[in-house]
């Protein structure tokens, strides 16, 4: 599938409420004020358009951890500060956590995903820690939520899953996030595939749906 949004910050208890702050705007502004410095300063320092760091600082740009270095060498301020603001989750080290919650996942396996992903609570990282070992940042997260049907079992669960853009060999005939050439995703089984595309889907629901896949990658643990 393709490479789902990351960054963002949510609450540790129920449901994740999309509409959460995933960076400090005002931070970044104070901070620029305090040191005399100025947005297109920023931008020239980190060699992007002031437009991209505007965006940026507004979230509705990914901070790279390369940029996270510079904007707290440019600010005068330490890493974890930034991080912090940025609205990467810390773990109890004061390191960055590569896994974020990217996607949510409903009662009929639909993947949806979210506008602003948002870093794990730490009881949770802990979790996929066990499951994972030492995850990279190729590994996604996407939170089931479904009050009825065979899903329910597994509400408020966490999904991973790896970013890719192929479809990999061993999503054939396991539990996969798939994509659909339609642009559609979902959490489901794949009876069966072709080089070709064509694939025969299997629904949380039971229903066989027959598609053309464009990217589909193996769950790699269910996180409860």
């Amino acid at each position: 599938m393709q490479a789902l949004i990351r960054k963002g910050e949510y609450g540790t208890n129920n449901h994740m409420n999309e509409n959460d702050p995933v960076i400090n705007k005002d931070w970044f502004f104070d901070r620029l004020r305090s040191e005399k410095k100025s947005l297109r300063g920023m931008a020239r320092h980190l060699e992007l358009d002031a437009s991209a760091v505007s965006r940026m600082l507004s979230g509705q740009r990914n901070m790279q951890m390369q940029e996270v270095n510079e904007i707290a060498r440019f600010l005068n301020a330490p890493v974890t500060e930034v991080l912090k603001h940025a609205g990467v989750s810390m773990d109890q080290d004061g390191q960055a956590t590569p896994v974020v919650l990217a996607a949510v996942i409903d009662e009929k396996g639909t993947v949806q995903r979210l506008t602003n992903a948002r870093p794990l609570p730490h009881e949770t990282l802990a979790r996929v820690r066990a499951a994972l070992g030492n995850p990279d940042e190729s590994v996604i997260a996407a939170q089931i939520r479904a009050s009825t049907g065979p899903l329910a079992v597994w509400d408020d669960a966490v999904i991973l899953f790896r970013a890719t853009q192929r479809v990999e060999p061993e999503a054939i005939g396991a539990m996969a996030i798939v994509r659909l050439m339609d642009g559609n995703q979902y959490f489901c089984r794949i009876d069966r595939a072709r080089k070709t595309g064509e694939a025969s889907l299997r629904l949380t629901e039971g229903d066989i749906l027959d598609v053309e896949l464009d990217t589909a990658t193996p769950v790699l643990a269910v996180v409860p």
